[in-house]
């Protein structure tokens, strides 16, 4: 790992500064249980962060590593959270998975398939890694007193689809200062599945400059199985 400094819509590290990508309050608007009252900065997005010695590995490989920092607060009932997205199929009817670290801070990551059938929600904290699995979209929450501070890797490959999470203004469960709220705007609620966080060692940006080739599935979902095993 190596030394950054955060604040607001920049990132320093010892190499450079990058500016972030800004996700603004009104930008979620389509996905929040309550009307937000003001607008204002939600998150920070820093794409593609690599020490200029690693820039051609993460090349070669075709995966980025990205910091996202959320800063606490809440919006109308619920906890500030991400917009939320699916990623397409890679092959073999698999979507590209995703793994995160939480640097600082406490998240819940929200797992659910694109017809619902299922919903997972994850607790993590500084140390853990979370997998987000094929074939279900993503939202994290900062369920925390401070910012939370996570990374992670994914591949270079492809966008993200936002739209089908809009068009249901959020995924099938929302998380706020009371506990659980049904998202009304689906016919189904499944039960939600509360797990742990993977069984996977942290630093994941030094793991996958020492060892590129494990995290292949990231590109090639289909030489895992994918199961339970991934969570705790």
């Amino acid at each position: 790992m190596f030394e950054m400094e955060w604040s607001e819509n920049v990132l320093k590290t010892p190499w450079t500064t990058y500016e972030a990508s800004i996700r603004r309050i009104y930008d979620l608007e389509d996905v929040l249980l309550d009307k937000p009252k003001e607008d204002g900065d939600a998150y920070y997005m820093f794409r593609g962060i690599q020490r200029p010695e690693d820039e051609e590995k993460f090349k070669e490989h075709k995966i980025r590593y990205d910091i996202t920092v959320i800063p606490p607060r809440t919006i109308g009932r619920e906890y500030i959270k991400t917009l939320g997205h699916y990623h397409p199929e890679a092959d073999h009817g698999l979507s590209y998975p995703e793994i995160y670290e939480v640097l600082q801070g406490e998240a819940l990551f929200l797992l659910q398939p694109r017809d619902a059938s299922d919903f997972i929600a994850i607790r993590a904290k500084a140390g853990d890694v979370a997998i987000m699995i094929p074939n279900y979209g993503h939202v994290t929450v900062n369920v925390g007193s401070e910012p939370l501070i996570m990374a992670n890797l994914v591949s270079s490959e492809f966008s993200s689809e936002y739209g089908p999470v809009k068009e249901k203004h959020g995924f099938v469960w929302y998380y706020t200062t009371g506990g659980w709220v049904k998202n009304e705007h689906y016919e189904n609620h499944p039960e939600i599945r509360e797990v742990g966080p993977s069984p996977f060692p942290s630093d994941i940006y030094s793991f996958f400059v020492e060892r590129p080739m494990f995290f292949e599935w990231l590109n090639r979902p289909w030489k895992v199985i994918w199961d339970d095993r991934v969570f705790q």
